[in-house]
């Protein structure tokens, strides 16, 4: 599921993703967590170090992803997964931009491990309970990402101690305007041509180039 965060709309329109989110900050949110800019060079190294730690975890996570499932919970690989790369694509985000928030970094994290657990839930309702290619995508993206997209918006504004109603009318509709223009398209590859065990991770590899298109598109 997509997650894409607008920060700063009216100056810079900073786009973040995992994972499914779009953020516009009111008075609240921008005087809570300031981002730090421009980014001092020991802080970029710092930044740097993350990515490729990150990188390093989610690699490593992802070779291992049936181990640790067959091991584990069936719900601790996509969990852990889902957080790593979360936290990779804000990294890069974030160093795209020389705008530092190790705040930022640990939302996504959280993010990450949510919608991992429940995303893999939800591939697999929807794989066993709904027949049909077509039944099953539209279910997927009129029902899944309005309502993956409404828990990111919520949990984005809690943590930054926002007000949910502005949140709510302001960026939850237009995060969806942004995440239909990218994701129904992986919702019809994913269920055609990718392997059921593999949709998980091939969604969480899509969350991270999503993030990666939107850094470089704004």
């Amino acid at each position: 599921m997509p997650d894409i965060e607008l920060t700063n709309l009216h100056h810079n329109h900073d786009l973040e993703k995992s994972s499914t989110s779009i953020e516009i900050p009111n008075s609240n949110t921008e005087s809570a967590y300031p981002p730090i800019y421009p980014l001092p060079k020991p802080l970029q190294r710092k930044l740097i170090s993350y990515i490729i730690i990150e990188a390093l975890v989610s690699l490593i996570i992802y070779y291992n992803y049936f181990k640790i499932e067959i091991s584990t919970h069936h719900l601790i690989a996509p969990t852990i997964l889902g957080a790593s790369t979360a936290a990779l694509a804000q990294s890069i985000n974030q160093y795209s931009k020389k705008n530092f928030s190790l705040n930022r970094i640990f939302k996504f994290v959280v993010w990450g491990c949510i919608n991992g657990c429940f995303t893999v839930l939800w591939i697999d309702m929807l794989i066993y309970q709904i027949d049909g290619l077509t039944y099953r995508i539209m279910v997927d993206q009129f029902i899944g990402a309005p309502t993956f997209q409404l828990i990111f918006s919520i949990l984005n504004c809690l943590w930054d101690h926002g007000e949910l109603n502005y949140t709510l009318k302001n960026s939850y509709l237009k995060s969806l305007k942004f995440s239909y223009c990218y994701w129904p398209f992986f919702s019809i590859c994913s269920f055609m041509f990718i392997p059921q065990s593999m949709i998980f991770p091939a969604n969480c590899l899509a969350n991270l180039i999503w993030n990666l298109i939107l850094s470089k598109l704004t």
